[in-house]
This record gives structure tokens, sequence and C-alpha cells, in this order.
């Protein structure tokens, strides 16, 4: 194990489609990242709505525990690991802790929706230079979305949705083929669900609206494709 410094912290959230490890150390301006891996593992994919993680997907997300505790450890790191909706909402998810603290090494701590909602609301603060103005924030992940309104430090309403792209890719689009139809009833769909919170969103109002995760990384990139314009290092602020 390496000793670059007793300060020296790793980050692994483990999502419904991808893990995610950050290393860093902290720095008199914030943190200074060391090292940073993303592995898609799928781990609630075809789980039958979140409900059971499948074998081959339990034996993907073990081997990947075990390369991401790899990377910590070179560099020293305490490792904090975090699973989200699909460990959080699969019955058999006893199995995959324990055979992550058993094979990994790796003490998997599963949070709510409304922890995941204030952990992605500190990330998105420290990201994005908003200060004390009202800030919609919409993280899309794998298996669940989150969608905060905070002002400064304060978080005024959070909310966490069953809907995710892994979730809705197996529920409307499990065929290749791409119908108009299951577009529309994926649609009709999600807009049924958000339209519960819009109210609460429209009342409190907002300055800057943030979206996080991958999906909104990806849609980020094919708005760029469709304008013929080259894809920046970073949409930080895009």
């Amino acid at each position: 194990m390496g000793s670059e410094s007793n300060d020296v912290i790793g980050a692994l959230d483990i999502g419904t489609n991808s893990f995610h490890l950050v290393v860093a150390k902290p720095v008199e301006t914030g943190f200074e990242v060391i090292a940073s891996e993303k592995e898609v593992v799928r781990l609630g994919h075809g789980a039958g709505d979140m409900k059971q993680l499948e074998p081959d997907a339990i034996e993907r997300g073990i081997a990947s525990l075990k390369r991401m505790n790899a990377i910590a450890e070179v560099h020293g790191a305490k490792l904090r690991a975090v699973a989200t909706s699909a460990v959080r909402e699969a019955k058999n998810r006893n199995e995959f802790i324990k055979r992550a603290r058993k094979e990994a090494g790796i003490e998997v701590e599963v949070i709510s929706g409304v922890e995941e909602a204030r952990l992605i609301h500190l990330g998105a603060k420290y990201a994005v230079a908003v200060g004390e103005q009202p800030m919609l924030l919409c993280d899309i992940g794998g298996g669940s979305t989150e969608v905060v309104v905070g002002s400064g430090d304060e978080i005024l309403l959070s909310r966490s949705f069953k809907l995710g792209a892994v979730r809705l890719t197996d529920r409307f689009f499990g065929t290749d083929a791409l119908h108009p139809s299951s577009v529309s009833s994926c649609r009709k769909f999600v807009r049924s669900m958000l339209a519960t919170i819009k109210p609460e969103v429209s009342e409190l109002g907002f300055e800057m609206a943030v979206g996080s995760s991958g999906t909104v990384e990806a849609v980020a990139k094919l708005i760029n494709k469709l304008n013929d314009e080259p894809v920046p290092k970073s949409f930080n602020r895009y």
C-alpha cells in the first residue's frame, strides 16, 4: 500500500449503471484529484425493476470493486463506498454487500435517496460556483433521478424518483428496435412522475439549473455533434 498522505481519501459511487472512483487529497483551494476511474458495470441491468441483482451482475460488480480498491490502496486512500438505487432496492443486497466485504475488502454503505440527493448537492456546489443563488439540480442515474432545489448550503426541496437510464431502458426499450410508441410511453411516464414535484419547484423558484451525471453529459455531447461543434474537455457550466 502506498503512503502519499494520511489525508488521501477515496470516494466510490456504486451506481446502477456504472461505478465511479475518485481519489483526492485536500489542498488550500479544495481538493486535488490524484486518480479517477469509471467502469460501466450495469449492476441493475435485467433486475426486474431493481428487485433482484442478477448473478452475472453481482460477479461484474465484485470484479470491479476489486480493481477499484486496488487503485485506492496504491495511493493509501481511506475509502468510502456508497451504493445507490440498484443495491438499495434489491432483495438480495446483503449477498452483494457480504461478498464486497469478503472478496474485495470494501465495506459498502447503502444510502437512501434523500442522502444521495444531499451528496449530489454538495458535489454540484463544489463543481459549479453558484454562490447563494437558488439552484435547481437534476441528477439522472441508472436507477433513480434526484431533484434538488437549494440555496447556498440549504436544501429547500429534495426528491428521489425511481427514474433512471437503465430502469427506463429495461421497462420501455427491452428490444433492439426503437418504436415511436415506446418513446411516447416513456415520455408520458416520466412526465407523470415529475409532475408531482413541479408545483413545489415553481413556488420556490431558481436562478440556475444544473444537470449532472453521465446521461446529462451524453446529451451535451449529442448537442455538440448536431451543431458540428468540437467536444470540450469539460462540460462544466456548459
